[in-house]
């Protein structure tokens, strides 16, 4: 062990010559996290300014880039070429792809990050290609498996004890930290054990990961073998586990068509799960492919694979079960491909004319993601197509012929179908709510409506939704006010300083509980209504006897339109927003939804 840790400084020295573009992304990283942390600290963040696109983008960039330069460097390795300038294209490339992601991406101020949907998508998807591609682009030519085998389980080995020594070195640093400043009495501030934690992470890790990765040429000179212990473990351990599994599931499979008992939604994840246990057990077991006779790990790789069928296709009729009943959503859409995946998968197992299957796998798997997360056929564009046809349907079943429809008739629309009581008037109120969500520029063009609306709720009466505040009623012209901010919920807030407690606050006000006079808008927070007391003592006497705090808000109407504030202050607290809205239809009707953090002075 000692010996291993003392050839450390020459493998890193040799890291560096052999991944030097990788190793600077690596420094990159820590920077660009120690700089997102410091604008967090001191700038509120709206999605749409270049601060925050700055921010975004400095988390997204560096860790593809070190994958792609890494993948780039291996390809080089494998075709014995060592010229700049594909280094110079890939990493030219995901600069400017990146960039325009997010730049672009976000025009506008988003009420939700995740609303331009195609921007998280697409990044997620490169993200995964350019992982797979790491281990499938080196050997994108081979005509066997045997180089990316060993080559995958050494990077493993590489992981591993990257891992190891780098989370020994986190906590041995932090650790000296937090005792020089118990020994001399300094407080450090909390950033730096952050800081620490960013380099062994971001830079220390990645870079004991690059000494373990083993060259091509010497991926080409060895040949795949388990070793007595991995090939007793598999055979005593593993086997027999996923055998009692697939018994298992025929078990459910005899229990079902005896009774006539569907199966429920959990089959598809326990399904999923198995199928994933199959596939990295059958890749571990690839040496046996090798094998010129007949042994019993040999047979298994082809017995696990054709006793999944079975599963998969009790995963189908779960799923056929469910659509039939719910209808299509983009959490079944996802599932429908997954379930098609391990069909694929199967397939490929199967057949002995594919040599390098782990290949077609990374690739149809990567095509099938793109198909449904990117491209125009994704998920999420299906789902929103299947609803919005079948609100379109209700609404002409109704007799409504001009849109969109007022806030009146958007409510009146939502509350009779809450009022016909069946499953399909259900589902399509909770469609119309998720497509409010956002809300959805299908559903706006249609319905006047936002899912925070209190026509979703479940304590109106008809009065109440529909026909409160109504011009009808002879009042004098108002001057109607509505409003909307709304932020991600993995959005940072800021902490004001001195702040001494924080409360989660979600909440209906009640009308005597704010009030909207001429152009400002003042709320109040009960402290103990919101948070039984639990941020002002750990003693339940204390918190009896305590006065319940009250915390009054001001802010005006002009500050809220700008749909960019973050935090409303007031003495003694500051809430910070996450949700809000407002609305005043007319002096008798009014609404105000909040939620956030009560920081407390």
């Amino acid at each position: 062990m000692l010996d291993a840790f003392k050839k450390y400084p020459s493998q890193i020295s040799s890291a560096f010559r052999r991944f030097p573009v990788a190793s600077a992304f690596a420094l990159f990283t820590f920077f660009s996290l120690v700089v997102d942390t410091e604008f967090f600290e001191y700038i509120d963040i709206a999605v749409g300014s270049p601060i925050a696109k700055f921010i975004i983008w400095s988390g997204i960039y560096p860790i593809a880039a070190i994958l792609i330069s890494l993948t780039t460097s291996l390809v080089q390795e494998s075709l014995n070429k060592r010229s700049n300038v594909p280094q110079i294209v890939a990493s030219a490339a995901w600069f400017i792809i990146s960039t325009a992601l997010v730049y672009f991406g976000f025009t506008d101020y988003q009420p939700d990050f995740f609303s331009n949907e195609f921007v998280p998508n697409t990044i997620f998807f490169i993200y995964v290609a350019v992982f797979l591609g790491l281990f499938i682009a080196p050997f994108w030519k081979q005509k066997d498996e045997n180089a990316f085998w060993i080559f995958t389980f050494k990077n493993i080995k590489a992981l591993l004890v990257a891992a190891l020594v780098a989370g020994i070195l986190l906590a041995s640093v932090e650790a000296l930290v937090f005792c020089f400043g118990a020994l001399f009495e300094h407080e450090f501030d909390e950033k730096v054990y952050f800081y620490i934690f960013y380099f062994c992470a971001s830079t220390v890790f990645p870079i004991l990961y690059f000494t373990g990765i083993p060259s091509i040429e010497e991926c080409h000179s060895e040949t795949p073998k388990l070793s007595k212990f991995v090939t007793s473990t598999i055979r005593f351990l593993f086997v027999p586990v996923l055998t009692l599994a697939i018994l298992l599931f025929y078990a459910y499979i005899a229990k079902f068509i005896l009774l006539w008992d569907m199966p429920q939604g959990m089959v598809s994840y326990f399904v999923s799960g198995f199928m994933v246990y199959m596939l990295a057990l059958v890749t571990v077991l690839y040496p046996a492919r090798l094998h010129p006779g007949s042994t019993f790990e040999k047979k298994l790789l082809k017995i696990f694979p054709a006793a999944c069928i079975p599963l998969v296709v009790m995963m189908s009729v779960g799923l056929i079960r469910r659509i039939s009943e719910y209808g299509i959503s983009e959490l079944r859409i996802y599932a429908v491909v997954v379930n098609i995946f391990f069909y694929v998968i199967i397939t490929i197992f199967l057949i002995d004319k594919i040599k390098c299957k782990s290949r077609y796998i990374a690739v149809i798997f990567c095509a099938l993601l793109f198909i449904f997360m990117v491209s125009p056929l994704k998920a999420s564009k299906i789902t929103r197509h299947v609803w919005m046809e079948s609100v379109k349907s209700a609404l002409a079943e109704q007799g409504y012929t001009e849109f969109p429809l007022s806030k009146e008739d958007s409510r009146q629309f939502v509350w009779d179908l809450r009022q016909k009581g069946d499953k399909e008037s259900a589902l399509l109120v909770s469609r119309i709510s998720e497509l409010a969500r956002i809300p959805d520029k299908d559903i706006a063009e249609y319905i006047n409506i936002t899912r925070y609306d209190y026509a979703f709720t479940n304590d109106l009466t008809e009065d109440v939704c529909c026909n409160e505040g109504s011009d009808s009623t002879g009042e004098e012209p108002f001057d109607q006010f509505e409003v909307s901010i709304e932020y991600p919920d993995k959005a940072m807030l800021q902490v004001p300083r001195g702040t001494k407690g924080a409360v989660a606050i979600d909440h209906y006000f009640n009308n005597d509980e704010f009030e909207f006079a001429g152009d400002t808008l003042t709320f109040r927070i009960s402290l103990k209504e919101d948070s039984g007391c639990s941020c002002q003592s750990d003693s339940t006497d204390a918190c009896e006897e305590a006065p319940a705090p009250v915390y009054s808000f001001t802010v005006d109407r002009q500050t809220l339109k700008q749909d960019s504030i973050r935090q409303i202050k007031t003495d003694g607290a500051t809430f910070g927003i996450k949700y809000l809205h407002a609305e005043e239809e007319s002096k008798s009707s009014k609404t105000l939804r909040i939620r956030g953090i009560l920081f407390v002075e």
